[in-house]
């Protein structure tokens, strides 16, 4: 049975200080016992649709325009709301582990998917109509064909995930992630197996990936619910009182709105980013490149994505532990893994500027565009790793609230426009979109920075308290 993390907490403040044993130095490791594995976690996770992506552009240059129109719409509108709406159990669970109300975690998970499907039926609705709506913004009416039909076959999917999602945080939350890094990696070789399987040999076409994801996940969601159910890990958090259902559903809504608002304010600007290329004097070109740095960014996102993760982990634990030093300790060890984490692939990818192109494109334009863009990729590295370590701090603290406006004032109220000027009324094309970009990402890391460092952490595991045990209260 693997052990939790907070168990051994205590030993966080020792009596006699060394290296080894000081608070700063234990917490860091405990973060990065946590960070390494979900970082896998959210690789694999990102890797499931981006393979999907990649096996259907073998069907033809048509099929894969469909498909990534498709990706990418499903994205928007189903997939980040999904993975937004979970912020709420980063609290919720989180908190109520940290305080050892063990019976409120698995109740808070089983409201989280009972919100979650009313919610993807009706996003089904929607992802129904796909091929009208693209048809009438204007789009090729065969890609449009080929991206509704896509679309329909991604919609189990998406109900997959409603449980996916969920199950995910309840099990991080506890720390118990090596669970979760045996079925992220299992489920994504198994998407490899029934990718190829429904492509190559039963001959499935462009549809055959969306098939697989929506199997995978669904083998996804039953694996994670074996483990829930059977392990001994989860004997006291997996129970369910049915008479906080109501006030669960209401919390997760709570804070799961603005949770969402700050995951899908951040991904829906990249796509307008690519809307606004295609705009742009040279439009192949231009969204060519910037849907490249798109990947490249969202490569790396997705390994900062696993640090937050751990500092929200191990935040909310210790506000509802009532160990508020800890939980600031734990952002200071978060942002030790953010310099060390930034600074690698930031130099990593400066160094390979003039080669890293090719991994897309053998275009020499583009690959000299790709290579000019660098410095401002590496400055997003920075500014996205700062930043999405103290979102997790948010998460783990129940402000949400507070990252969904500093998303809208930074991306859209500042970063946005810059961009656009940039791009079009000073003629900076892509790289001007980029620079807008890099000014809202500055924008919203100052404005954390700040609020973090205005915290009360002894207030904030005040309300920790009240937030678990308020429900209780009145049921009483």
């Amino acid at each position: 049975m693997e052990e939790p993390f907070l168990l051994r907490d205590e030993l966080l403040v020792p009596s006699q200080v060394t290296w080894h044993t000081n608070p700063l130095t234990v917490e860091l490791k405990r973060v990065s016992r946590l960070a390494a594995p979900m970082a896998t976690v959210t690789i694999a996770q990102y890797l499931l649709p981006v393979i999907s992506v990649m096996v259907a552009g073998h069907n033809g240059e048509l099929q894969l325009s469909g498909v990534a129109l498709a990706n990418s719409f499903t994205n928007v509108t189903g997939f980040s709301i999904m993975c937004g709406l979970v912020g709420a159990l980063e609290t919720l669970c989180g908190q109520a582990y940290g305080a050892k109300q063990y019976e409120k975690i698995g109740t808070y998970a089983y409201s989280a998917i009972a919100s979650n499907i009313p919610i993807c039926f009706l996003i089904s609705i929607l992802w129904l109509y796909i091929e009208k709506i693209l048809i009438s913004l204007g789009q090729d009416p065969e890609i449009s064909r080929i991206a509704g039909s896509y679309a329909f076959w991604l919609i189990p999917a998406l109900f997959g995930q409603a449980i996916v999602i969920p199950l995910s945080r309840f099990l991080l939350t506890q720390g118990l992630v090596i669970p979760l890094l045996f079925t992220a990696v299992t489920t994504l070789l198994f998407h490899v197996l029934v990718c190829w399987t429904l492509v190559f040999l039963f001959g499935l076409g462009c549809n055959g990936p969306a098939m697989a994801t929506s199997v995978s996940f669904w083998f996804y969601a039953v694996i994670l619910s074996c483990y829930v159910r059977f392990s001994s890990s989860c004997e006291k958090t997996r129970g369910f009182v049915s008479r906080d259902f109501v006030s669960s559903i209401k919390q997760f809504f709570q804070y799961g709105i603005p949770s969402a608002a700050m995951i899908c304010l951040e991904w829906w600007l990249f796509e307008i980013l690519i809307l606004c290329s295609g705009l742009l004097p040279n439009p192949k070109l231009e969204t060519s490149v910037l849907s490249i740095c798109l990947t490249i960014e969202t490569l790396h996102y997705v390994i900062s994505a696993g640090v937050a993760a751990a500092v929200s982990t191990r935040v909310s634990n210790n506000l509802g532990a009532g160990n508020p030093q800890v939980a600031r300790v734990s952002v200071l060890g978060g942002l030790c893994l953010w310099i060390v984490e930034s600074a690698f692939f930031s130099i990593l990818l400066f160094t390979c500027r003039n080669i890293i192109g090719y991994a897309f494109s053998n275009s020499k334009e583009v690959l000299d565009y790709v290579a000019d863009l660098t410095p401002l990729l590496c400055l997003s590295f920075i500014l996205d790793g700062f930043t999405a370590v103290l979102n997790g701090v948010a998460r783990g603290s129940g402000w949400q609230h507070i990252g969904a406006w500093n998303n809208t004032v930074s991306y859209y109220l500042v970063g946005a426009p810059v961009g656009i000027y940039l791009a079009f009324s000073r003629e900076l094309n892509g790289k001007g979109l980029w620079c807008g970009v890099v000014v809202g990402s500055t924008v919203q890391a100052t404005i954390l920075a700040i609020v973090t460092a205005s915290i009360n952490w002894k207030k904030q595991a005040e309300k920790a308290r009240k937030r678990i045990v308020s429900t209780e209260n009145r049921l009483a």
